[in-house]
């Protein structure tokens, strides 16, 4: 009786073992899958983030006049607005995967006219019109897609593939400056223009549409068919219907008009905060010296191979980037923001200092110069540069979100565009006292993150609406 009783407990001991060596290697297929997705939805952001980088590593190859290149540098910002606003429109008329698709066209074109040899400034000039464009077409539809289909089985991994868009567009830089140390840029555009065209052909190939969205169009076996292939267990298509049918008898609309409805609380308050901070980013700085890296480093005199400096940086961006990622499932945006500022600024003020000190020794120049544009960097990727487009998503109420989230990035956009501009001439004006405004900016940021960006982190987009909603919502803000 004994030993039947003890090949009992064996037998059951060894089928809970491989029950859950087998749980354990299903969550592993799983988690692998989903990472697998995530890639394919945001390769779209690989080649209109290599442009970010493209101006440092083609401006000292090209025989431009002064005012040609700092208009070669921001002309893609001045499409970015345009991109944004047509993204909204895309995804909700031609839906998530489509929106996806057409974000490789622009950049497509873009990138063979930057490739076109012998460059003439026309073609050039399109060529970065086009892949500024594809930049504000990129980001939203992956982040949405990304949140209908790929995080709604684990959101404990919401915060990662929040700023999963940023990631690829930085990486698409840190491609740009790897490449760039590696062969001449017209080269680098014709990569530019395989990577978009492949991105063109994964996204057609590898993923359904949105769920959601065949849903609402009335495809509801498209929807039932896209969700087994994406594996979705959560009862969303039933869940957003009886939603919207809830909320449409026992709800009565807030307003007549999406016009109306940017003037109520909810929204023009987080679209006032939004997008004075990124005022702030963009003035900082936190994109111009991944524009210029190049000539700045060939201006502080640093003697180290510049290519290979801007590299390092640019790997150090994206590195500090995904930290971000991982620190976000322990940390809210508001938190991680504050260090971010803190350092960026620490690294801006002490450049200003020592380039203002005058010192002329080539070794201290080197490690000086070198170590605060690495620590700028990181701070930067750590939270300053993708945190205010990450927090887009959170914010703003889901039925304006688009809307909202659209106008906040076009006025970044204009920002990018005047901060990038004007920074050849802030040099000729003020010299090293670049540096210091940017770091005094910086300061600012952080005063005005403390004082007045929400803590998302915990709460649902109902709760932080709930909050903007207060009447007492800036004082109380001020006061805390």
């Amino acid at each position: 009786m004994e030993s039947k009783e003890k090949t009992s407990l064996i037998t059951s001991q060894k089928h809970n073992s491989h029950h859950h060596k087998s749980h354990h290697l299903h969550y592993k297929s799983t988690i692998s899958r989903v990472l697998w997705l995530a890639f394919v939805v945001t390769m779209p952001c690989l080649a209109p983030g290599m442009s970010f980088g493209y101006s440092a590593i083609v401006l000292d190859q090209l025989n431009l006049s002064f005012d040609e290149k700092s208009w070669f540098a921001s002309l893609p910002s001045t499409m970015m607005p345009i991109g944004c606003l047509l993204s909204g429109p895309l995804i909700d008329k031609l839906g998530r995967k489509t929106a996806l698709m057409v974000t490789n066209v622009p950049s497509f074109l873009g990138w063979l006219l930057l490739s076109k040899q012998p460059a003439e400034l026309y073609c050039l000039y399109a060529g970065q019109l086009l892949v500024g464009m594809s930049v504000g077409l990129s980001t939203t539809p992956a982040t949405v897609y990304a949140a209908e289909c790929i995080t709604v089985n684990y959101t404990g991994l919401r915060g990662c593939f929040t700023i999963m868009t940023s990631i690829m567009l930085n990486f698409g830089m840190f491609l740009t400056y790897l490449l760039g140390a590696l062969m001449p840029a017209y080269v680098v555009a014709y990569v530019g223009a395989i990577v978009s065209f492949a991105a063109l052909i994964f996204i057609g190939a590898l993923i359904p549409e949105s769920p959601p969205w065949l849903f609402e169009q009335g495809r509801h076996g498209d929807a039932e068919f896209s969700q087994k292939v994406l594996r979705i267990t959560q009862p969303i298509l039933q869940t957003s219907r009886d939603t919207e049918n809830n909320h449409t008898t026992t709800t009565p609309l807030r307003s007549s008009s999406t016009f109306e409805r940017l003037f109520e609380p909810d929204v023009y308050k987080p679209v006032v905060i939004m997008t004075t901070f990124l005022f702030f980013q963009q003035f900082s700085g936190s994109f111009v010296l991944t524009t210029y890296m190049i000539e700045i480093l060939g201006s502080l005199h640093v003697s180290v191979n510049n290519y290979l400096v801007t590299l390092l940086a640019g790997l150090t961006n994206i590195l500090a980037m995904i930290l971000l990622s991982a620190l976000l499932t322990k940390s809210g945006f508001k938190q991680l923001s504050f260090i971010s500022c803190t350092g960026y600024a620490l690294s801006m003020i002490s450049l200003a200092v020592f380039l203002m000190l005058g010192v002329v020794d080539e070794f201290l120049t080197n490690i000086i110069v070198i170590t605060c544009i690495l620590f700028n960097m990181a701070m930067n990727g750590l939270g300053l540069r993708p945190i205010p487009y990450a927090m887009l998503g959170e914010v703003f109420p889901s039925d304006i979100a688009g809307v909202a989230g659209s106008i906040v990035a076009c006025m970044s956009s204009v920002f990018n565009f005047i901060a990038i501009k004007m920074y050849p001439y802030f040099q000729i004006w003020i010299g090293p006292g670049t540096f210091m405004l940017y770091g005094i900016l910086s300061l600012l940021t952080l005063v005005f993150i403390v004082k007045f960006v929400p803590d998302t982190k915990g709460k649902t987009i109902k709760q932080i609406g709930d909050e903007f909603l207060k009447s007492d919502y800036f004082s109380s803000s001020t006061s805390d």
